[in-house]
C-alpha cells in the first residue's frame, strides 16, 4: 500500500523551512525537522514539531528552546503560533533514549 503524504497548513510548513534554514545559517546547526499532527477534535488540530540535531548535545535545553522559538517568533504570527503545541529539541541519541 502506498504511503499517504500528510498535508500541513502553510504556516506550519513555513516554520519547518525556517527552522532548517535559520538554525544552519545563524547557529551552524544542521537539523532535521519533523511535524506531527495532534487532533484536539474532528475539526481542530495542533502541530508538534520535532527538531533533531547531534549539534544540540552541548546546549542546555533552555538554549535549544530559545533558538527555535526565536525562529518561530519571526516565521509565524502570534495567531499562527497558537497552532504549535510544542517544539521538541533533541539529539538523535536522546530520541532513542541513549543520552
Amino acid at each position: 500500500m502506498a504511503k499517504v503524504k500528510a498535508r500541513y497548513p502553510a504556516p506550519i510548513l513555513r516554520l519547518k523551512k525556517a527552522l532548517v534554514r535559520d538554525l544552519e545559517t545563524q547557529s551552524g546547526i544542521k537539523a532535521k525537522v519533523d511535524i506531527e499532527s495532534v487532533a484536539l477534535s474532528r475539526t481542530n488540530r495542533l502541530y508538534r514539531v520535532w527538531v533533531l540535531s547531534p549539534q544540540f548535545k552541548p546546549l542546555w535545553h533552555s538554549e535549544r528552546q530559545d533558538l527555535v522559538w526565536r525562529i518561530a517568533n519571526r516565521a509565524l504570527s502570534p495567531d499562527e503560533q497558537m497552532r504549535v503545541s510544542m517544539i521538541l529539541t533533541m539529539t538523535p541519541g536522546e530520541l532513542r533514549g541513549r543520552e
